[in-house]
């Protein structure tokens, strides 16, 4: 099979950490932990879970927000190895758009956005959710003329797992269950990226 396009989450794949929310939340020192367990019990739906964590930074300065973070050690490899590939390259988060600087090794970068107003937080615009990812992966597939079985999936976490499980090649990377683990052809864990970088290459090259 030549596979035409990669589609790789965001958090917990090329960020170290799991989820730029809570990155945030940590950083910012705001509770969150009564939104997400208003969504745990289906109380409130991910928008409104999504709005009310975006209003505990209200007024907080971008350049607070947008500060430099770390990505997983390897990036500059993973980036290489993708834009030599020559394939299509999706980088799909139900994260934040603070994350946008690393957009630069990707086609589409999908995530959500936050509003300010007056150069600080004002709201919050949420396309991706922890429950639509493949219907937004296949909106993008749609668009550029590639089938699932010609794309390569990694994702790390639960809801990557309908993406996983429809991928013609799906890859866990540092999977947070062993569920994910069970829904990939590979399982890569590391501290770096460099793996992933190095297995993409050998699979492409042998695909082509």
């Amino acid at each position: 099979m030549r596979y035409r396009a990669i589609i790789l989450d965001v958090d917990g794949v090329i960020t170290p950490f799991r989820s730029a929310w809570q990155r945030l939340h940590a950083v910012l020192g705001t509770d969150a932990q009564l939104n997400r367990e208003l969504y745990k019990l289906n109380a409130i739906d991910y928008y409104e879970w999504a709005l009310y964590d975006t209003l505990l930074w209200f007024g907080t300065p971008r350049s607070v927000v947008e500060a430099r973070f770390q990505t997983r050690r390897g990036f500059e490899e993973l980036c290489s190895a993708l834009q030599e590939a020559g394939v299509y390259t999706v980088a799909l988060s139900a994260g934040l758009g603070y994350t946008r600087r690393l957009s630069r090794c990707f086609r589409f970068y999908l995530v959500n956005e936050l509003i300010y107003r007056d150069g600080a937080v004002y709201s919050v615009a949420v396309s991706v959710s922890d429950r639509n990812k493949a219907e937004i992966a296949e909106q993008v597939l749609d668009l550029i003329g590639v089938e699932w079985k010609e794309t390569i999936a990694v994702g790390d976490g639960e809801a990557d797992l309908p993406i996983l499980r429809k991928a013609g090649y799906p890859i866990a990377f540092n999977p947070v269950n062993e569920e994910v683990a069970r829904a990939a052809k590979a399982v890569i864990r590391a501290d770096t990226l460099r793996p992933l970088a190095k297995y993409l290459k050998a699979l492409l090259r042998r695909s082509g």
